[in-house]
């Protein structure tokens, strides 16, 4: 299994203090034989609809050497977790989690933005010193 992320229990703690229950740390993800793990499996169950909500979360501090290298491990794990996932088990949404600052200075560029719509990224921001979840971002293609 791979090391945890930086922020890894920063964001396992913002999003139980939203009124997610964790599951799964980490999560594994089995298909044939290969098998995968994202950081965290969730679910949530809504009130209102008497509903579950599942996600698997993917956390990323982007603290390597280059950005950029961090970034395509991010989008590559990210577009990985979610074509298995929509095979062995559909009802989970992929989330990519980092912090409002990454956020920032990444994904929240022109290009990041670009990339963002283009994968249908979703994902969830997280105030690294408040320990809360901030936004919610569930991005659709609008690619034709």
């Amino acid at each position: 299994m791979p090391a945890k992320d930086a922020i890894h229990d920063i964001v396992k703690a913002a999003l139980i203090k939203d009124g997610w229950k964790i599951t799964h740390d980490p999560y594994t993800i089995q298909y044939d034989n290969t098998r995968m793990y994202a950081d965290l499996g969730a679910k949530k169950v809504i009130a209102a609809e008497k509903d579950k909500r599942k996600i698997v979360v993917e956390i990323k501090s982007f603290l390597g050497l280059s950005i950029m290298d961090d970034l395509e491990n991010a989008l590559g794990k990210f577009v990985l977790y979610r074509s298995i996932l929509r095979v062995v088990e559909p009802e989970r949404q992929v989330y990519l989690a980092v912090s409002d600052e990454t956020f920032a200075n990444v994904l929240g560029t022109t290009s990041g933005q670009v990339v963002m719509r283009d994968l249908a990224l979703h994902v969830i921001l997280v105030d690294v010193d408040k320990v809360e979840v901030t936004e919610w971002i569930e991005q659709s293609n609008t690619a034709k």
